[in-house]
């Protein structure tokens, strides 16, 4: 820092001290103005310079009329540090910054230096700082305890945002956990000035408790008074709940011990006894009823070794497995145990009572053993553990102990040398369900669902409840293929049973996917991703049905994700095509208008619509989808009606992503005016799912703005889902589609037939039109016509064709040619 030339960094000889008198006595001689009479240059105000520097580094003298004492002194600093002091003469200013400067260094020695060590020590400071904030919660409140400071870690384990922190009380946090009389107490020392520590039990703003151990510091001002408090605290939460536990394991074996106590005084239990050489010396009537098998044959010498080995002979115990090999195993164990005693362990008896056995070696060399009847406790944590691993709604095993259930069954079927199977389910369109008839209608199907899938496996066979609709089942033995698959029929024809829903009878579907093991795997995630591929194989060819994972089916995934990747191309640079299908107005057989239906082809080869379809909904892509189409069906529209011909409305298919977008009603606008196509001539053809969305007032809202623009809405596929009256009157619908699976066997289902004349009464008691799909054949045509339908589509009057083959159709059209066209060849 700039000295306004005052030298205060002589040369490296600069070296001789000042003595503390020699500093004394100038200090003196200054303040009664005099000059020092000794030899060598003048310091910071007069004071003796050292013999080296002669006087060179003497400050500058006072200004005119001059100054004495203090106020010289003062002056001299002033001039050393840039920067006013408070008071000239004041000796608490002048002497903190003249012994400041002296201590800091020689007399001879730079200011700058001093600011430098003080710059450090401020990184320092900042340095702490950064580190606390970093491990500590840190608060500072005022004396009434209103927070004015906090850190990050603060807000962290509060859950408060820092500006809901300052200024409020400190007790925001309280927990009510502590008595008053914990809080006063606090009060009460840190009001003294002393320092406060304690661990505390706070609760987050979600409700959740948190300990934290708690060191709260006084602070004073600049007059010596308390000014508010500074509290470190350290997040001991685990620490405590570790406690917590710890207190319990500790209250446990205490009870143990109480336990063993009165087992020794009233000699309730079993209790047996060998010598040195592990031979019998003693055993009580407990022990006589424990082991009633042997009780008779047990003789005083006998070693313990022929105890055990007559006791599994007489099957005294629940030996796991329960062959030869398997008993040889546990008598080893065993007696591995008994020679080198240790912890206690439970017991399974073959009655279903456990004990505990504790065996301990005495100091003579005796062997004393307790046995405690602990089948209560044994049951009621096996209770416990039952609980934990099954699902709450369903009662099947939950996700948690599927992989260990599933090693098992592979360990057992490689050790077997036979087959296994892992079988993930899906329930199909488990979510239409949840949004037509509510969750707890959705609940209900899946406890019957779980009860169904119990009732068609064998008792060793495991049930799994995934999560939401998924579920899965472990089959560790399987029979072939052949039986598989009969076995899997019969799981799905009996989860497909009608269930009675909201008044109504469902039938839910459910897809399954195979991994065979150890064939497909051995470890439990391969086989889960192996039958999640084949899972999704079995979605994908025909719901309701199971597929085995082939090693081909990696392959087919692998394609779809490149089909998703030519897809993604395509529609970021649109390439999409479409394809229009003529609609027949029945009344006189005119033409009335086209649906447009979404083509693609991915290298050369045309993919089937609901193949891409389902990609493009699966892959987040179907928006995107959806608005090309809409917006080439309106530019092949208005390209047409500029060449004179008269296309009729179009029908464009919609997405519930779409409709889920605030701006579609004003996207469709735009488009319209951009291609100069007439509102009234556009038809927005929506799914009942879209109906039973789970949002389902965005879409209404979509629907309603594009219904005053004059557009029309169509509802397809009618009667293949679960809309409902309610469905129909709450949006506003202007035609219903029967869907083509109704009308393919019009002429020969009585049941199609009935379903087809119901909603075209239906629609017209509404006022709503009619749609027929998928008409084929004349004696189709007659029916609907018969029965009042008023639009209909399908192959009798034309494929769907490219825009640039339909000049010839629209101008036979409108000539008036019969039905069926013969263009529909």
């Amino acid at each position: 820092m700039k000295q306004r030339g005052v030298i205060l960094h002589p040369g490296e000889a600069c070296r001789r001290p000042v003595s503390d008198e020699r500093v004394a006595r100038q200090l003196a001689e200054a303040r009664e103005g005099r000059e020092a009479k000794e030899g060598g240059g003048r310091g910071l105000m007069g004071l003796e310079a050292c013999d080296v520097c002669k006087g060179a580094c003497a400050l500058p003298a006072a200004p005119a009329g001059g100054l004495s004492g203090l106020d010289r002194l003062g002056w001299s600093l002033r001039l050393a540090f840039e920067a006013p002091l408070a008071g000239f003469g004041r000796r608490e200013d002048v002497r903190a910054s003249f012994i400041h400067l002296m201590l800091e260094a020689h007399g001879c020695r730079s200011a700058q230096d001093v600011r430098r060590q003080v710059a450090a020590m401020q990184s320092e400071l900042d340095a702490y700082k950064a580190a606390l904030d970093q491990h500590a919660i840190v608060a500072i409140t005022d004396r009434a305890g209103r927070i004015t400071h906090v850190n990050n870690p603060f807000c962290r384990i509060s859950g408060y945002r820092r500006e809901e922190l300052v200024g409020q009380r400190h007790n925001i946090v309280n927990s009510r956990h502590h008595p008053r009389a914990f809080f006063a107490g606090m009060w009460r020392t840190i009001a003294r000035g002393e320092v406060w520590r304690g661990e505390i039990c706070n609760k987050a703003r979600d409700g959740r408790l948190y300990w934290v151990d708690t060191t709260i510091v006084p602070y004073r001002d600049d007059k010596g008074k308390i000014g508010g408090y500074v509290s470190i605290r350290y997040d001991v939460t685990d620490r405590k709940q570790a406690e917590v536990a710890l207190r319990a394991e500790n209250e446990r074996r205490q009870q143990a011990e109480t336990l063993l106590r009165d087992v020794i005084d009233a000699v309730p239990d079993g209790i047996i006894a060998f010598d040195g050489e592990d031979r019998l010396v003693l055993f009580n009537e407990a022990y006589r009823r424990f082991h009633s098998g042997i009780a008779e044959e047990a003789e005083i010498g006998m070693s313990f070794e022929e105890m055990m080995k007559l006791a599994v002979r007489r099957g005294q115990f629940a030996i796991p497995g329960g062959s030869p090999a398997d008993e040889a195993k546990w008598m080893k164990a065993r007696m591995k145990a008994f020679r080198k005693p240790g912890r206690p362990f439970t017991q399974q008896l073959a009655d279903g009572r456990w004990l505990q056995v504790q065996e301990r070696r005495s100091a003579s060399g005796n062997m004393v053993g307790v046995r405690t009847d602990i089948t209560g406790l044994k049951r009621a944590e096996l209770t416990i553990k039952d609980q934990a691993e099954r699902d709450p709604l369903t009662g099947l095993y939950n996700r948690s102990v599927l992989a260990d259930q599933l090693a098992r069954a592979v360990r057992r079927a490689r050790q077997g040398g036979h087959a296994g199977a892992l079988v993930v389910a899906d329930l199909d369109d488990f979510k239409a369900v949840n949004d037509s008839f509510g969750h707890d209608a959705g609940d209900r199907l899946l406890k019957e669902v779980a009860r169904r899938l119990r009732a068609s496996l064998r008792a060793n066979d495991v049930a799994v409840r995934l999560g939401g609709d998924e579920f899965a089942f472990i089959l560790p033995r399987v029979a072939g293929e052949a039986g598989l698959d009969r076995m899997l029929e019969r799981v799905v024809a009996a989860i497909g049973q009608p269930v009675a829903l909201g008044g109504r009878q469902v039938s839910p579907g459910c897809s399954l996917g195979v991994a065979i093991f150890p064939r497909d795997g051995t470890a439990p995630g391969t086989l889960m991703k192996n039958a999640d591929i084949a899972l999704y194989e079995a979605k994908g060819d025909s719901r309701g049905g199971h597929r085995v994972f082939r090693k081909g089916m990696r392959a087919a995934i692998e394609k779809r994700q490149k089909l998703a990747a030519a897809l993604r191309a395509d529609l970021a640079a649109k390439r999409l095509g479409i394809a229009l299908q003529p609609q027949i107005r029945l009344a006189d057989g005119a033409h009335a208008g086209f649906e447009v239906l979404a083509r693609w082809s991915a290298g050369g080869e045309r993919v089937p619509p609901p193949e891409f379809i389902r990609l493009a909904e699966e892959t987040g892509m179907i928006v995107t989808l959806g608005e090309q189409v809409l917006e080439a069906a309106l530019a092949a529209t208005g390209q047409m009606r500029a060449i004179g011909l008269e296309t009729g409305g179009i029908a464009v298919n919609v997405a519930a992503a779409q409709l889920k977008l605030g701006s579609f009603a004003a996207r469709v606008e735009a488009l319209l005016k951009r291609h100069g196509v007439a509102p009234s001539l556009l038809e927005i053809e929506i799914t009942e799912n879209v109906l039973l969305d789970r949002d389902p007032g965005r879409i209404l809202d979509s629907l309603e703005a594009v219904k005053a623009m004059g557009i029309k809405v169509a509802l397809d596929d009618f009667g293949t889902g679960f809309a409902s009256l309610t469905h129909l009157k709450r949006f506003p619908v202007d035609r219903l589609k029967i869907d083509r699976s109704f009308v393919h066997n019009i002429e020969t289902d009585a049941g199609d037939a009935a379903i087809s004349r119901t909603i075209i009464s239906l629609a017209h008691s509404l006022g709503l039109e009619v749609v027929a799909e998928g008409v084929e054949t004349e004696a189709q045509l007659s029916f609907l016509r018969g029965h009042g339908c008023d639009y209909a589509q399908g192959f009798l009057f034309g494929r769907p064709s490219p825009v640039g083959e339909l000049a010839d159709y629209l101008a036979r059209a409108r000539a008036g040619a019969p039905i069926p066209l013969a263009a529909a060849e």
